[in-house]
């Protein structure tokens, strides 16, 4: 045999035995993709699905209930502007509703924006039903099933887009042509604000549909380590189905008359090399006293609440706690408070947890529970149970991380040994509390911010023996 024979058979052995090392490694990563990836982006899908599902025909529902109050009034004061807005099959609120619950789509061909998180997860799922023979027997159907999801998602999306598009050209229609007729009615009132309110609660709800869970994050680890992968993303991603693949496997867009960027850029150049060898300097100061103006104008527009036909822009001042969901607008903390006798060491600590409701930016409201364990004296230290307490309370800023705070509170103040001690009427003791709350951004691994508490005992005379009037607490709010 030739040397260079040889040679070749030694190529050829060397690449076979690669490829076969290559497909081994592919094999045992895609068995490594976690069953819990799935149930979590399944999860996840069906909880996103049904939140925006459920807020837009709520929101559908009070609209065309405000509509047809709008409708009534003009009807009274001009019947023309009640049919050129009600009549002639205009698309109203009333029937939008029937269309969304029928499942049919508001405006045809509508197409929602590019979403990076979704198209990810879309030729993800798509890889893996690729590669179905490779994976574990338990992934494959709640991968066909989670791929079917995410493009049910997709169309849902581009219903949802077109229906927040629908409102807010509804609602400038509707102030438009009826304001002259039956004034700022707080119907057209109501409407501005539901408007609003339905924008940035889908953007919330996108965003915790976008955060990644640690299941997620694992497996994307794991698919981005195989190199067929990241072609199999070039070449059937959202971008690449829009613009053609970069590596010629997609189909090419028809981009013929679309200026590149560099074309732009040196158009751009041009025009401003004609202006002489300052005019660069020129047009960057009239650019940045532009951008200026137009945020005071804005600012401006915010604060003396003058209307605007963009969602983004309220006419009122919003209550940003209405855009959350239920569990965003809760708060779990605990706070700390020491009583001291003549001793060098107090001699209890009452230690409290509390979970509170934010009603709206500036007010929380509240309950908790405290437990009093005793710390015995400094010749003898000791834990005992020296009391329980349960409290309500109330938040209200007052200003920046300054706020006004009051409570009830009720306390067993005698040592016991189990809880049926607690039921003795007698040995429980009330407390009405009023202060001030400093907040304040100190976070932690399990805190996310804590506050110093001075309150205010109303009713300490009342106490047998009498306590003592002044409260110093400190608290700690969990993640």
């Amino acid at each position: 045999m030739s040397f260079a024979r040889l040679l070749l058979l030694i190529c050829l052995l060397i690449t076979v035995h690669y490829s076969n090392a290559q497909a081994d490694t592919v094999l045992v990563l895609l068995q490594q993709v976690p069953l819990k990836y799935i149930k979590q982006v399944d999860s996840k899908i069906d909880k996103y699905t049904s939140r925006i599902t459920n807020k837009t025909e709520k929101t559908l529902t009070k609209l065309s209930r405000w509509e047809n109050k709008i409708k009534s009034l003009l009807e009274k004061t001009n019947p023309d502007a009640a049919q050129r807005l009600f009549g002639n099959n205009q698309l109203t609120f009333t029937a939008a509703l029937e269309k969304y619950k029928k499942g049919e789509a508001i405006i045809a061909g509508q197409r929602a924006k590019y979403n990076e998180y979704t198209d990810k997860l879309s030729t993800s799922l798509g890889y893996l039903e690729q590669q179905k023979d490779s994976l574990n027997t338990k992934l494959i159907t709640p991968v066909k099933n989670a791929k079917q999801k995410v493009e049910e998602l997709q169309k849902q999306e581009e219903n949802t887009e077109a229906m927040a598009q629908f409102i807010k050209e509804r609602r400038k229609q509707l102030m438009d042509q009826s304001i002259q007729f039956i004034g700022n009615s707080k119907y057209l009132k109501k409407i501005s604000k539901e408007n609003y309110y339905y924008v940035e609660t889908l953007k919330n709800y996108k965003e915790i549909f976008h955060d990644k869970k640690k299941a997620e994050e694992t497996a994307l680890t794991l698919l981005n380590k195989i190199p067929a992968f990241t072609k199999f993303v070039q070449e059937n991603g959202m971008l690449a189905k829009l613009f053609g693949s970069p590596n010629g496997g997609g189909a090419t867009a028809n981009l013929a008359g679309l200026q590149t960027r560099a074309s732009v850029n040196a158009l751009i150049q041009n025009q401003i090399a004609a202006g002489g060898p300052n005019a660069a300097a020129q047009v960057k100061q009239n650019m940045q006293q532009a951008q200026a103006e137009l945020n005071s104008l804005k600012d401006k527009v915010l604060k003396g609440g003058g209307s605007s036909s963009d969602a983004s822009i309220p006419d009122f001042k919003p209550n940003q706690q209405k855009t959350k969901t239920f569990l965003q607008r809760i708060e779990f903390g605990n706070n700390l408070q020491f009583g001291k006798n003549n001793s060098l060491l107090p001699t209890t600590a009452d230690i409290a947890l509390s979970i509170g409701y934010k009603l709206n930016d500036k007010s929380v409201i509240g309950v908790g529970g405290s437990y009093k364990m005793g710390l015995g004296s400094l010749q003898r230290l000791s834990v005992t149970h020296q009391g329980f307490g349960m409290r309500s309370f109330v938040d209200w800023k007052l200003k920046k991380q300054l706020f006004v705070s009051g409570g009830f509170e009720m306390n067993y103040n005698a040592a016991f040994k189990n809880i049926a001690q607690l039921q003795q009427c007698d040995n429980w003791q009330q407390s009405g509390l009023v202060g001030l709350t400093k907040k304040m951004n100190i976070t932690t691994k399990w805190f996310k911010g804590s506050n110093l508490q001075l309150l205010y005992d109303i009713m300490y005379r009342q106490h047998m023996p009498s306590s003592q009037p002044i409260l110093f607490r400190i608290g700690y709010s969990f993640k």
